[in-house]
C-alpha cells in the first residue's frame, strides 16, 4: 500500500539533504526514485538540479512549471523501470494540480511519496500548497532545527531586512537583498521591534 509522507521543517533544517540521502538509499537497493522539484527553485548550476547547502545534488526527473500531468509522471516512472517512490523537493512551491496528480498516481500504482518542504511562510502562515500536502498525506514528519538566536526549537522562517524581522510583503521574493533565518516564536516577535546585533546574527 502506498504512503504519502510530508516531511516539513524550517529553512536550514537539511530537508533537501535528507531527500538526496533518501534517494541514495533507494539507489543502493537498485532503484532510482522519481525526483520532482518546482521551477521557482533556481539553486544549483542547472534548473533541473535538486541541491543542498552541503554540496549534494541530483538531477530531477520532473520540474513543475505549473502542472505536471499524470502522463509525465507515468513516462518518468516507466523510464526509471517503475521505481516504488517519488521524492518531492521544495514541496511548498509545487502546484496544487501537480500535488493531486502525484498523489493520485502514487495510490493508483502503489508508490510511496516523500515530500520535503516548508510548512509556513515568513508571515507564519501556512503555504497554500503545504495545506494540500497536509490534506493528502498519510503521515507528517517534522525535521527539527534550533533557533538562530537561542537553543529553542525553530518554528518560523523569518525574513530579515535592515537587521529587523519583517512581517509584511510578498510571500515569494526572487533575487531580493534580504535574508531568511529560522527562529523560535519568542525571537520572531522580539526582533520585529529590536535590531539584530551582528554578533548574534552570524552570517546575515
Amino acid at each position: 500500500m502506498s504512503k504519502i509522507i510530508f516531511n516539513y521543517g524550517t529553512m536550514n533544517a537539511s530537508k533537501s539533504a535528507q531527500l538526496l540521502m533518501t534517494a541514495h538509499n533507494y539507489e543502493e537497493k537498485g532503484e532510482t526514485p522519481i525526483l520532482v522539484k518546482p521551477s521557482i527553485d533556481d539553486r544549483g548550476e542547472y534548473p533541473n538540479q535538486i541541491s543542498s547547502r552541503i554540496g549534494l545534488w541530483a538531477e530531477a526527473d520532473l520540474v513543475d512549471y505549473g502542472n505536471i500531468r499524470k502522463a509525465s509522471i507515468k513516462d518518468a516512472w516507466e523510464f526509471n523501470e517503475k521505481p516504488s517512490s517519488i521524492l518531492v523537493d521544495e514541496a511548498q512551491f509545487i502546484s496544487e494540480k501537480t500535488i493531486l496528480n502525484i498523489t493520485s498516481f502514487a495510490r493508483e500504482h502503489n508508490l510511496n511519496v516523500f515530500a520535503y518542504g516548508l510548512l509556513k511562510d515568513f508571515k507564519n502562515q501556512l503555504f497554500d500548497s503545504s495545506k494540500i500536502w497536509l490534506q493528502e498525506s498519510d503521515n507528517f514528519i517534522e525535521i527539527k532545527t534550533t533557533c538562530k538566536f537561542c537553543q529553542r526549537k525553530a518554528t518560523i522562517n523569518a525574513r530579515v531586512i535592515d537587521n529587523k524581522i519583517v512581517t509584511e510583503g510578498p510571500t515569494v521574493v526572487i533575487g531580493a537583498e534580504e535574508s531568511y533565518v529560522s527562529v523560535c516564536r519568542y525571537d520572531y516577535e522580539k526582533y520585529q521591534n529590536e535590531e539584530i546585533k551582528g554578533e548574534q546574527n552570524g552570517n546575515l
